[in-house]
């Protein structure tokens, strides 16, 4: 059974700029491809949530953080027995040492 998806608020402003980026840069065309691609990875994400690799033996509330690698962006979630939490779409140019401070309890 698929994994229900839920985005924390990080996560989807982060991927709505890089789709506004793309927007601006590239044509809906872009967006449409990039929206595509996510929402795939997302489904693989769903049915096999441990597809993504360990990322720097990090724990959210308790659970593994895990990263799926895209062309140019990834996926940083976690996830438990019914959810898949998205914790942030990051751009890979980017450096990840702000990452942990993303995840630290609110």
């Amino acid at each position: 059974m698929a994994l229900k998806q839920r985005w924390f608020v990080e996560a989807k402003a982060g991927f709505e700029s890089t789709l506004e980026y793309l927007r601006c840069e590239f044509g809906q065309r872009s967006v449409d491809n990039a929206y595509s691609d996510v929402q795939a990875c997302i489904q693989v994400l769903q049915t096999f949530p441990d597809a993504g690799q360990k990322y720097k033996d990090l724990f959210y509330e308790g659970h593994e953080v895990r990263i799926f690698h895209m062309e140019k962006n990834s996926i940083i979630y976690c996830h438990d027995e019914e959810t898949l939490f998205i914790l942030a779409f990051w751009n890979n140019q980017r450096d990840d040492s702000v990452i942990a401070e993303i995840l630290m309890p609110r």
